[in-house]
Order: structure tokens, then C-alpha cells, then sequence
């Protein structure tokens, strides 16, 4: 049965702001939180692992008829390039630097595979919103719907804050509820579809189909050749042992901290310790295993955000923010509308110790030095984990709209979960697998240990709810994220209880009617 949700929410809602485990196939999951605000002892909780990995290898848990031969199964993806990087279609002259062919043979040869198991043949429609989300996208899928065209896409790529509100508008088919895809397929990213799962529903996923949202996962870069220069232990080392810290990282950046250029001050031009933005505290939050919502024993959502790990987390955060050898691209838009190219630069230059982006910058960075990758920085030593967020902005999710009849999305399902089984990573010369191994790990990480990295970075990804609904945005003016921004902006620490003290109110009745919404029978 189609689990839809309504239009109401979502226009209360709309006002805007800001693999799979890849390292294991997506066996497993870990989540930051479940019900309360974690603390540091028991932040980690497993999803029970689908049946063995030779089972979905050998017998896997897909569609296997053939009543949709000769069908097109097509995907319309939204973002902001003009010259996109496809997920489904093969790229044609694509630079090997953008993307290796061997990914896009990969693309090509998964899509075969569908057609020859399924009869299908896969296309894609991309459209660029320069707006990122809402605006167009919202537009043409609401459109879609209202004519009940369900031959131009089956399927949708579009920005998780999008994804929310569709979910809210009764627009996207609840994916537990269609009977030709298994969410609990290992090629399904687990540990997302547990963070955004509300009540045992789940309208948008990610996994092993697509490669973007891989790209978006935050990290931690670092020159090792600095940090030998500064007499410091590699901090690879520290995160190995569960040492890499916030406050480690705050005293490794003091670490480098000259003044080579006019005029008097740090800036992007000198040499410095961290380069860094505002998404640097949603990213550490989320690493300190905060959550803004968590589920409760039923599944539907609870503030957890108020508790002493999150007062403890912006503090330090804001401690590193403040220090000197911290430079912030957000201070920059005056001098670029892409100032993190300014600090990237100064990372490449040798000038800067730490850069604090996404996976994606290992496909960017040009420079003589060696650079190391870490997850981002835990809270304390004593946590179990390292989390790392997906960003709501940068991140697109896959959903079936509700353009589509019953039999259009269960064709969609199909196609959807046979693509995600050739796609993964597990299987031999796979999408997955060329991105990771091949794209990846072959990149300027020339050390051994900066690969393991990586596949810690990507053990336990997760997304925050609380960020894709705005919470904050329908009973008042400001969303959680925005009242981060505002402690950014104010300079000093120890602001975090009074501030959300002051818009506690509507955090907690924009929950309450989400949870009233997600108990109506749909």
C-alpha cells in the first residue's frame, strides 16, 4: 500500500536555509542516536545483518520477472552544474580527473547487465537549478503529479531538503511499502535509511546506485609534510587509537599560525592551522554523536538535541572557530562567491595544516606535499565512534514520486533495486566498487593508513532530520541550523542553552505536528 503524506506540513513547513558502509558492503549500520542524545559510552547501535554476503551474491533478493521488456526506466536528477557528472547514463567525454572511465564503463556495463536481466533500458533527464533546492525542482515533480504523468520519469535525484518536502506534501511513495524493492538490500545504504526512517517509513534513500552522495561526506585533509616539520605525531595515528579530538585538532592548528601577508592579521593569504566553514559545527555536532531529532521506542521523532554532550560540542567548536589559526570561507564573500577555492589553494600552497572538507576534494587537490584524510573529530576520546553527516545542501536522495500509478512505481522499485545489485560493491568490477577502490583510494592518497581512513570515514554515515524539515521554520523564524549560525556569528561561547531556551517552543511544536502527521493513516 502507498504510504503517502500531505501537502499541509510541507507548505507550513517549505521556508528554506542551508557506501553503504562503503567499506563493508553496507552489512551494518551505526547511528549516532537512538531516542536520547547520546553520550560518548553507547553512541553506536547495529542493525541486524541481512542474510550472508554469498546469499546476495548468488541469489539475491530482487525482482526476477519479465513483464517489463522493452520498457525505459528514467531518472530526472536536479543540481547545480552545468555539465554534470551522471550517476545513470554513461558519461561521454568525461576528463579521467572529473571522473575515470573506468566508472563510467562501470555505469555502462551496470546498465547492460539491467537490460539484460530485466529488458530495461535506463535513462536520465538533468536539469540545473542554480537555486539548489525548491523553486524549479518543486515545480516540475509537483506538475508531474498533478497530471499523473508518469512516462516522462519514474524516479527522482533531487536535494534531501527537497526530499522533505515532497515527503510532506503526500508526493513520494513510502519505498518499505512497494513490493518489488527491499530496503534491507545490502547495496542500500543501511545507516542512512535508519537516520531518516520516521515510524517505519522511508521515502528517500541513497546506496550503491549512485556515487555523488559519497562525495559529499565530510572529512578532515592534512599535509603531512607540515606536521613532521612541526614535530607532531601523525594524527592518523591519533585516529586510530581514538585520540583525534576536537581539542586535539585545536592544538595542532595552533600549531602554524604566521602572518606572511598584508594586511595585519590571519587571513587566507598567511599560513594557518585549519581552514574550515560554518558546516564545520553541523559536521562536528553529528560527529559528537548529536542528533537534532532521534527516534523514540515507536519510531517517531524526539528533540535530543539539549544535553550536555551538544553544549559541550558547540563550545568547543566555537573554541576552535575563534582561535586564530582557524580561517572561515563564510569571512570570504566579499572577496569570492567561492571562497573555500581561496583556502583550498592555501592547502595546496602548503600554507595551511588542516582543510576541513568532503570526500570530493581528493579529486581536487593539486600539490607537490603528501595529504593525509581523517574522519571528523570526535567529541572525546571515550566515544565509541566516529560519525560523519551527509549535508542536506550538497547531498541528492533517490525517491518514487507520486507522478506515478501503483504499477509505474513498482516498475520503478524493480529497476531501482535490480540497478542497486549490480552497482554494488561486493559484486566484482562494479560501480561501487570502481568508485571506492579505483576512484578513491587511487587518488593522491599515496599512504596505505589514509585508506583505512576512508573506510572509516564511510562506516557510519548518517543524515540529520532535523535539518531536511527546517525544524524551527513553520511555528517560527529560525530553524536549528540557523541558531547555530547565529552562536557562529555572535563570537563567544557559552550561548547555546539561552538561544535554544529562546526558540524551544517551536522546535518542539514543529516535532509535534510532524509526529501527529506521520501517525495518520495514509
Amino acid at each position: 500500500m502507498k504510504k503517502y503524506l500531505s501537502l499541509l506540513l510541507c507548505v507550513l513547513l517549505a521556508a528554506a536555509v542551508f557506501s553503504a558502509c562503503a567499506g563493508n558492503g553496507g552489512d551494518t549500520s551505526k547511528d549516532p542516536s537512538s531516542g536520547s542524545e547520546t553520550n560518548n559510552e553507547s553512541s553506536a547501535s547495529q542493525t541486524s545483518e541481512p542474510s550472508s554476503e554469498h546469499d546476495h551474491l548468488s541469489n539475491p533478493n530482487i525482482y526476477k520477472g519479465s513483464e517489463y521488456r522493452d520498457r525505459t526506466f528514467t531518472v530526472l536528477t536536479f543540481g547545480v552544474g552545468a555539465t554534470p557528472v551522471s550517476e545513470f547514463v554513461y558519461n561521454e567525454e568525461t576528463a579521467d580527473e572529473i571522473l575515470p572511465s573506468t566508472v563510467s564503463e562501470a555505469i555502462r556495463d551496470r546498465n547492460n547487465k539491467v537490460n539484460d536481466e530485466l529488458g530495461v533500458t535506463i535513462a536520465e533527464i538533468y536539469k540545473q537549478t542554480v537555486a539548489r533546492f525548491g523553486g524549479e525542482t518543486l515545480n516540475t515533480v509537483r506538475n508531474a503529479i498533478s497530471s499523473a504523468d508518469d512516462k516522462t520519469f519514474q524516479a527522482i535525484s533531487i536535494c534531501l531538503y527537497d526530499c522533505g518536502t515532497l515527503a510532506l506534501e503526500n508526493s513520494l511513495y513510502d519505498l518499505n511499502s512497494l513490493e518489488n524493492i527491499n530496503m534491507e538490500n545490502p547495496w542500500w545504504e543501511q545507516s542512512f535509511n535508519k537516520s531518516v526512517t520516521i515510524a517505519g517509513q522511508l521515502y528517500f534513500t541513497i546506496g550503491d546506485i549512485g556515487f555523488n552522495h559519497k562525495d559529499s561526506t565530510p572529512c578532515v585533509y592534512y599535509n603531512t609534510r607540515l606536521i613532521d616539520d612541526l614535530g607532531l605525531q601523525d594524527p592518523i595515528e591519533l585516529a586510530v587509537s581514538g585520540d583525534w579530538t576536537i581539542d586535539k585538532a585545536l592544538e595542532y592548528s595552533k600549531k602554524l599560525l604566521i602572518d606572511s601577508s598584508p594586511p595585519i592579521g590571519i587571513d587566507y593569504k598567511d599560513e594557518f592551522g585549519w581552514a574550515g566553514q560554518n558546516d564545520d559545527m553541523y559536521a562536528m555536532l553529528y560527529g559528537a554523536g548529536v542528533k537534532i531529532l532521534s527516534p523514540d521506542p515507536e519510531g517517531f521523532l524526539t528533540l535530543t538535541m539539549k544535553g550536555e554532550t551538544a553544549i559541550g560540542t558547540i563550545d568547543k567548536v566555537i573554541g576552535l572557530m575563534l582561535d586564530d589559526s582557524y580561517v572561515s570561507g563564510n569571512d570570504f564573500f566579499h572577496v569570492s562567491t567561492t571562497p573555500m577555492v581561496l583556502l583550498q589553494e592555501a592547502f595546496q600552497e602548503g600554507r595551511c595544516l588542516f582543510y576541513s572538507g568532503g570526500i570530493n576534494s581528493a579529486k581536487v587537490f593539486d600539490m607537490p606535499d603528501v595529504f593525509g584524510i581523517l574522519p571528523v573529530p570526535k567529541y572525546t576520546a571515550e566515544q565509541d565512534d566516529y560519525y560523519s553527516l551527509i549535508n542536506t545542501w550538497v547531498t541528492n536522495a533517490y525517491c518514487i514520486a507520486a507522478n506515478c500509478g501503483e504499477e509505474a512505481a513498482e516498475f520503478a522499485a524493480a529497476v531501482m533495486d535490480v540497478a542497486g545489485y549490480f552497482s554494488w560493491i561486493k559484486n566484482s568490477d562494479s560501480l561501487a566498487f570502481n568508485y571506492y577502490e579505483k576512484m578513491l583510494k587511487n587518488q593522491k592518497l599515496a599512504r596505505e593508513d589514509s585508506e583505512a581512513m576512508l573506510d572509516l570515514i564511510f562506516s557510519a554515515r548518517g543524515c540529520e532530520l532535523g535539518a531536511i524539515f527546517q525544524i524551527g521554520k513553520k511555528s517560527g523564524s529560525t530553524s536549528v541550523n540557523e541558531m547555530l549560525v547565529q552562536l557562529i556569528t555572535a563570537k563567544a561561547k557559552g550561548g547555546f542553552v539561552a538561544a535554544y531556551d529562546k526558540y524551544s517552543q517551536a522546535f518542539e511544536t514543529d516535532v509535534d505536528e510532524l509526529n501527529d502527521y506521520f501517525r495518520m493513516d495514509k
